[in-house]
């Protein structure tokens, strides 16, 4: 429901929709690297990127606004005469680029700053409102021999396209500014949808005000309630490759005998199962998958907010361990066909809510290994071009919670990388699973 006041002059009010605001006060960062390849000394000059960078957030100017109570609903308000001021800054480091490259960009080998949460400058809307939506860092190495670029967005603002949009249009308008032609670019493929409605409205839900506040506060007052501390078991990040051959390899292996098998499906049954075989206290286990909507229902492909649904599956460890891994991405498929505008309806009701997600069961955390999955492979990070060539390497932060996992692209086309975070005590065993190791190579 569109709030009255959003036509005041000058103010323009966006009501959060519940899968907005399920993404907590959680940040979309990801770390850009870019070689110097010609020993430029004009490579990726910052006052040309800093001037890009502020013209494209009046493009998406959500990242100019702030987070506020509205009507009792959450809502992203964007004011033109009091803009809430993005962050951009750079910072110098004495390391070469290439140790970064020798370490195959090693969280290790990172200068501090890109590896830091920065958890403090979330811009919650019970808290400091004012805090900036988005940020940049620019880490510079020593002897202009590459740049970093950290970028992080309030993820209840933009979702994976919305991000990846972002950096599409800063870096044409950044070319642009390098190069000889002045004309604007061309902004038919930068047309954007930020009206939170257009979920809404797609599959006929009206939220209930009261209970989208009440949710929030509710998940926040989970988060923060540690009376009792408990001992964290040492968990670590790590990489695994699957090359563009290896994919098609295990996809002809496991997924060929269904033509609505996708090698996705095989992708994260594989990785499930290595991860559960790797858990080998559970008795159950779980994955949860990140389904976009777009293409689902009636939205538009350029609608900026969140439109991942979540879908969690349940079973036995034995019965997902001892069936063929067929049968496992045939489960996905199967689940993934049921993601239509009524199950997405009731997604809505039950975040609003601050219910379980749909297809939770009733094992209990101690006893059930959990294992999440988001595909980011099929953005075009390497396409990101600021005039001086395309990165080297694009990779999150340190900071996945144990058992997550983000696919992303590889440099050479068709592969996937899989960041994912799992117990140090369970690495040894992941990293022996024959299944596993026949299609992924370790990499960090």
């Amino acid at each position: 429901m569109v709030v009255e006041d959003r036509t005041t002059v000058g103010t323009t009010v966006y009501p959060l929709s519940p899968i907005d605001i399920a993404q907590g006060d959680s940040h979309i960062m990801f770390v850009y690297f870019y070689r110097n390849r010609d020993c430029s000394r004009s490579f990726m000059p910052t006052e040309v990127l800093r001037q890009g960078f502020h013209v494209t957030t009046r493009r998406f100017s959500v990242l100019l606004g702030t987070l506020a109570q509205v009507d009792g609903r959450t809502a992203l308000v964007e004011d033109n005469s009091r803009p809430n001021k993005p962050r951009f800054e750079e910072k110098r480091h004495e390391m070469e680029f290439s140790e970064l490259e020798r370490s195959e960009y090693a969280w290790r080998q990172w200068p501090q700053d890109l590896d830091t949460r920065d958890i403090a400058e979330a811009a919650t809307s019970k808290s400091n409102t004012c805090a900036p939506l988005i940020s940049v860092l620019l880490v510079r190495f020593s002897g202009n021999s590459g740049v970093a670029i950290r970028v992080k967005i309030r993820h209840s603002v933009l979702d994976g396209l919305g991000f990846t949009s972002f950096m599409s249009y800063w870096s044409a308008v950044t070319r642009q500014y390098r190069g000889p032609c002045s004309a604007p670019i061309e902004l038919t493929r930068y047309r954007l949808e930020f009206d939170r409605d257009l979920l809404l409205h797609a599959v006929n839900y009206s939220p209930t005000v009261a209970d989208i506040h009440a949710a929030e506060i509710n998940d926040t007052a989970a988060l923060e309630d540690s009376t009792t501390p408990q001992a964290i078991e040492p968990s670590s990040m790590h990489v695994i490759r699957f090359s563009a051959q290896a994919l098609q390899r295990l996809r002809h292996d496991f997924g060929s005998a269904s033509a609505s098998v996708s090698v996705n499906d095989v992708l994260s049954v594989l990785l499930w199962r290595s991860f559960t075989r790797a858990s080998s206290t559970s008795t159950h286990t779980r994955i949860l998958l990140a389904c976009d909507v777009r293409k689902r229902i009636s939205l538009s492909p350029v609608y900026m907010g969140n439109a991942s649904f979540p879908l969690q599956l349940s079973i036995a460890r034995d019965q997902l361990l001892d069936r063929p891994l067929s049968e496992g991405a045939q489960l996905i498929r199967n689940s993934v066909s049921h993601v239509n505008s009524n199950y997405i309806r009731e997604c809505l009701e039950m975040l609003e809510h601050n219910k379980p997600i749909l297809g939770a069961d009733e094992w209990d955390g101690d006893k059930s290994t959990f294992f999440c999955c988001t595909n980011c492979s099929r953005f075009g990070f390497y396409d990101t071009d600021f005039g001086c060539g395309t990165p080297e390497k694009v990779m999150i932060p340190h900071y996945l919670t144990t058992g997550f996992s983000i696919w992303l692209p590889t440099k050479d086309a068709g592969g996937i990388d899989v960041v994912i975070s799992m117990l140090d005590s369970s690495f040894d065993s992941f990293c022996l699973d024959r299944e596993l190791l026949e299609y992924g190579q370790i990499i960090l």
